[in-house]
């Protein structure tokens, strides 16, 4: 994993009121929700932004993005594209700081935003976020300044962004870089999940070794944790060595 997506501070700049951290720095419940949207994954992270979510994607920067500003519903919210809509380059994804529906659209392809049908917030329909049509990989719902979903068809793209954001968020916890995650892990939680369900992820402190808990729907009861020794060793499921 690049080393400039684990040194993101999205994971300390977020503080939720009543929440009891497992590291002091991170004060924002870490979360992942991953569904069946149709033929698409929709995969749901907080806390995140844009910057990390675009370097996790690994789509050109020279690509486009149409970029939808604020929420339209109306009867079946297939809409007219919002008259604000605009087409940047990707690489300035990073740079959007308002409640936000971002479309991937590869850079040789022309449009005519007017003339646009499409699902506006992409939440209100995700089976139908991407336009494949025009060979988009994925769709991105950004709101409240930290939440997401990463909605495509592409599984390989949607376990990018899984990795990418567990081993940023383990990084920033522990302060110093982690292990690769586990293959068992990552697949565990690439199944779909039940509409609702959620996992909270984890970071357990610990000097000798890294212990990530994940808690599905929070529940720390039901939590499984996995525990490597540090750099070189692999990690395990529970306490077992």
């Amino acid at each position: 994993m690049p080393q400039q997506i684990a040194r993101t501070d999205v994971f300390t700049r977020h503080v939720l009121s009543g929440f009891t951290p497992a590291v002091p720095h991170i004060r924002y419940p870490v979360t992942v929700g991953l569904y069946q949207e149709g033929t698409n994954l929709g995969l749901f992270l907080a806390p995140i932004d844009l910057a990390l979510i675009r370097k996790l994607t690994d789509l050109p920067d020279h690509d486009q993005a149409l970029v939808l500003n604020g929420a339209a519903v109306l009867d079946d919210a297939f809409l007219q594209a919002d008259p604000k809509a605009k087409l940047v380059p990707w690489a300035d994804v990073d740079h959007l700081d308002d409640d936000s529906d971002v479309i991937h659209i590869p850079h040789h392809v022309s449009i005519d935003i007017g003339t646009m049908e499409i699902p506006t917030p992409i939440l209100a329909a995700p089976e139908h976020a991407v336009p494949t049509h025009l060979g988009s990989k994925v769709a991105i719902g950004f709101g409240d300044g930290c939440h997401a979903a990463i909605i495509s068809p592409d599984p390989s793209l949607i376990a990018r962004c899984l990795t990418g954001f567990i081993s940023a968020y383990t990084s920033s916890a522990a302060q110093r870089a982690c292990p690769t995650l586990p293959t068992a892990l990552v697949e565990s939680l690439m199944e779909p999940m039940q509409p609702g369900s959620w996992s909270e992820l984890r970071l357990i402190p610990s000097k000798r070794l890294f212990v990530l808990e994940v808690a599905p729907n929070g529940h720390s009861g039901t939590a499984t944790r996995w525990i490597c020794k540090g750099t070189g060793h692999k990690w395990r499921a529970g306490w077992s060595w």
